[in-house]
């Protein structure tokens, strides 16, 4: 096998030192990554895998269809001339979560990586003394990202000892800054009260929070910065100030644009956003002839420019002829004390054609939740709730709404 002739190579390991040091082989050797779960079934892995037509992958699975493949192999013959990817200009390739759709494998370039971590690095003002907690899993573009802003302002890279705990981790290593998703926020605040003293930010993304839990954060004092993007985007497109307003998701980087449609849909432009979707060796462009891309998430922007996102267009249903938006519901489930975790699914129903079905997670009862939303919710947005089923991660960082939508038609059913 000679190594100059592989253009793709998988890459399905934990957020480790090794996987951190073949995914920049990779980028060094112009070989295109494509970083996969650890958590997806071997059925899903190589269906990917096969999709993209990639024959070895770097893992600790044995599960596996494909040859297993040395990491020494993701390192060029020749220096690294700033050709990204193979011939296609393909860097990295990262899977969608699927959560409300077929996953799809977005691939990203060198220069989007690049144009993404410097807008993140101006207005972090990330310094080469600073370090970052790698806290998220190298499959996800966000924490791909980490990698790259280190990497552009000499940052370090904190890759914790397995098994240790994020808030053990932020204290142990003197760490700056951290991403994370909503349910990590809510572990480490169960744990801690005060935030380490050397810790300058808390980028929170990959969701909605609950503003209660924010609120609870700054309270504590903790530095909170809220923000919005995509796998498409390449990671963050806004960030917010310390300690943002409800609801907000900051300001536009510099680098990038944003405008509201006129149905209330997000658009950026920006030369963060990727290649396109990739299907065995076609790239399919998906932003539109003038570069804007239509996100299909519902915002609005202020008189003082601030992104306040206000849900998916793609996750919105009819029940009894009115709209409803499954985020706004979650959001008020997520304000009442006890409440960790909420998703609104549509349930079939045979008067109303639809009516929300709510997964909670959380000590709250649901006879003081009902109480509740009572006096904040019409009566047709009142949700059918059930408790967050053990089957489904909790942990992951979106919620499967497909799989909650068959489980909420299979209760109805033996009910």
């Amino acid at each position: 096998m000679v190594r100059n002739h592989i253009s793709r190579v998988g890459i399905c390991l934990e957020p480790n030192w090794q996987a951190v040091e073949v995914l920049l082989g990779c980028v060094h050797a112009g070989v295109s990554a494509c970083m996969l779960s650890m958590h997806w079934p071997k059925a899903a892995v190589d269906q990917a895998l096969g999709r993209l037509g990639i024959k070895y992958v770097l893992t600790t699975r044995t599960d596996l269809e494909v040859e297993c493949l040395n990491p020494a192999v993701c390192y060029a013959e020749k220096p690294y001339t700033g050709n990204a990817g193979s011939s296609e200009g393909v860097a990295t390739i990262v899977y969608t979560s699927g959560s409300s759709a077929t996953p799809k494998a977005v691939a990203h370039s060198l220069e989007n990586h690049i144009t993404s971590a410097q807008s993140a690095c101006a207005a972090l003002g990330l310094r080469s003394s600073d370090r970052w907690l790698l806290s998220l899993p190298l499959w996800h573009v966000s924490g791909i990202s980490i990698v790259f802003r280190c990497s552009i302002a000499g940052a370090t890279i904190v890759i914790p000892d397995p098994g240790m705990s994020l808030i053990e981790a932020l204290s142990s290593y003197q760490t700056t800054h951290v991403s994370m998703v909503p349910t990590q926020l809510i572990r480490v605040l169960e744990q801690a009260q005060k935030p380490p003293s050397h810790l300058r930010a808390v980028i929170v993304g990959g969701g909605p929070t609950p503003q209660g839990v924010l609120e609870m954060a700054i309270n504590k004092g903790w530095p909170i910065r809220t923000t919005y993007g995509m796998t498409e985007t390449t990671s963050m497109v806004t960030l917010s100030n310390k300690n943002p307003s409800p609801g907000s998701s900051g300001h536009v980087l510099q680098g990038n644009e944003l405008k509201i449609a006129g149905d209330g849909e997000i658009l950026v432009r920006s030369p963060a956003i990727c290649l396109g979707y990739l299907d065995v060796d076609t790239i399919v462009n998906i932003a539109d002839e003038d570069g804007w891309l239509r996100t299909g998430d519902l915002g609005l922007l202020d008189e003082n420019g601030e992104l306040y996102v206000l849900g998916r267009k793609d996750n919105m249903f009819i029940s009894g002829g009115e709209n409803i938006s499954p985020e706004e519901i979650e959001h008020v489930l997520c304000g009442v004390q006890g409440v960790q975790k909420a998703v609104v699914v549509p349930l079939p129903d045979s008067e109303f054609g639809q009516r929300p079905a709510a997964f909670i997670q959380g000590s709250a009862k649901f006879e003081d939740l009902e109480i509740i939303l009572n006096r904040e919710l019409p009566r047709f947005k009142m949700p059918k709730c059930y408790p967050w089923p053990d089957s489904i991660r909790s942990h992951s960082l979106k919620p499967d709404r497909k799989l909650l939508i068959k489980l909420a038609a299979r209760l109805e059913d033996s009910t």
